[in-house]
């Protein structure tokens, strides 16, 4: 009797998926907070980067890193506390017989949302770069007509698997507090490990590709085509050599490729963050 009236699947999504909406609604400091990081990340990244993005290789990297980076603390920052600052209620909803997996698949629509308007508004750092500095972007896209929906794509797709990476993380924690001191170590790890601050070799070099700032670096680096820029050296000495970096390659299959992984880490994380929030049931509180 308890299973018939139980709702379907789909209803109780959009029950979770009404409830969530309204939460993050009436919290307006918490979102504009969400919304002017992009807007503050570009800013930065055309004031202090920009001028000498597209112009050599170096600035253009850096500038890239900038984004990339700015990326994953947005995607972070949404959603770390989502669960666990919940998690007393999902577990008495989870034991009156709701479906985690509603829960979680609730929050992560609603934020893959939220991740779209930020990644539109970091975009605007590359209109920026262009109009500020009139530095020109290239002329078209590796598999779509225009670059900049490229980087739209791509830093959407950036943005949103470090969104379920902390929504992941949110269903391991049982604190708000570990949850806040775990966010800048992972951002410091991510950055270490991305390939750009530092040489990696064995294994560090095959620890990196589990890093998404490895991947967002790889995006951006191929969409700008960062091979085919000169060295800043280069500008004053003609004749030295740039030799290209193959995470860099300008091609259709290798962002395909770029694509295709952030898309696996979007499932993994998903996938993970369903199967540890089932060990709510055994919270002592």
């Amino acid at each position: 009797m308890e299973e018939a009236r139980r709702i379907s699947a789909w209803k109780e999504l959009r029950i979770y998926s009404r409830q969530y909406r309204i939460i993050l609604l009436s919290d307006i400091k918490n979102l504009l907070v969400m919304l002017l990081f992009p807007v503050v990340a570009a800013l930065i990244t055309v004031w202090i980067a920009g001028e000498n993005m597209y112009v050599h290789f170096e600035g253009t990297k850096s500038a890239c890193f900038v984004i990339v980076s700015a990326a994953i603390w947005g995607g972070l920052f949404n959603s770390i506390q989502i669960v666990v600052k919940e998690r007393a209620n999902v577990k008495r909803e989870y034991m009156s017989g709701a479906r985690l997996q509603c829960y979680v698949a609730s929050r992560a629509m609603i934020q893959l949302v939220l991740c779209a308007f930020q990644s539109l508004i970091l975009c605007t750092a590359f209109w920026g770069v262009e109009q500020c500095y009139g530095n020109a972007l290239p002329e078209s896209g590796i598999l779509l007509g225009h670059v900049t929906v490229e980087y739209y794509i791509s830093i959407l797709l950036l943005m949103y698997a470090a969104d379920m990476m902390g929504l992941m993380i949110s269903c391991m924690v049982k604190k708000t507090e570990t949850a806040n001191v775990m966010a800048p170590y992972i951002l410091i790890v991510q950055l270490i490990f991305s390939g750009i601050l530092f040489t990696m070799k064995g294994g560090a070099e095959k620890l990196s590709y589990l890093m998404l700032s490895r991947w967002g670096m790889e995006a951006l680096g191929s969409i700008s085509d960062l091979n085919e820029l000169p060295l800043k050296i280069q500008l004053e000495v003609p004749g030295v050599e740039h030799e290209a970096e193959s995470m860099f390659t300008h091609t259709a299959g290798h962002l395909w490729l770029v694509w295709g992984v952030f898309l696996v880490f979007i499932l993994a994380f998903a996938v993970i963050g369903n199967l540890v929030l089932f060990r709510v049931s055994k919270d002592s509180r």
